[in-house]
């Protein structure tokens, strides 16, 4: 069940033009942290201030790796474009998390940890490089 979940979720990613199989992977083990954040809503305000954190982190992820696996292909203009799209996101999350944590009142640590899912995501991927080579290096 789980393996046809994400199985979904990476062809759902690639008809949205997740093309890189390593990108759309990770992609889909981020929405997969999205999904296990749900169960999280029931614990109270805690709880959502981590579903939030989660979205937070989920959306930030996926535009920045559709963002990162365009400007391969890009040849002139890609640091205009990185830039833009790096500050222009930087600053609309600060202002949801200013507006979660002043307006409504938000466990700003909570956030952050649910923020953090992206990070676990990333060192996830990367032990399973490391463990997934066969060779030894001399």
């Amino acid at each position: 069940m789980f393996q046809t979940m994400t199985k979904r979720i990476e062809r759902a990613l690639y008809a949205r033009g997740y093309h890189v199989p390593e990108v759309r992977r990770m992609a889909a083990q981020q929405v997969l942290f999205l999904f296990g954040a749900v169960p999280a809503l029931l614990l109270g305000s805690a709880g959502v201030d981590f579903a939030a954190g989660v979205v937070l982190g989920t959306i930030n992820f996926l535009a920045l790796s559709r963002v990162i696996q365009e400007l391969v292909y890009v040849q002139k203009g890609a640091v205009a474009v990185q830039m833009f799209s790096f500050y222009g996101r930087l600053a609309l999350t600060a202002l949801a998390f200013y507006l979660l944590v002043v307006m409504k009142g938000a466990s700003a640590v909570w956030l952050l940890i649910g923020f953090s899912t992206v990070l676990i995501n990333i060192l996830l991927w990367g032990m399973s490089q490391i463990l997934g080579k066969t060779s030894k290096e001399a």
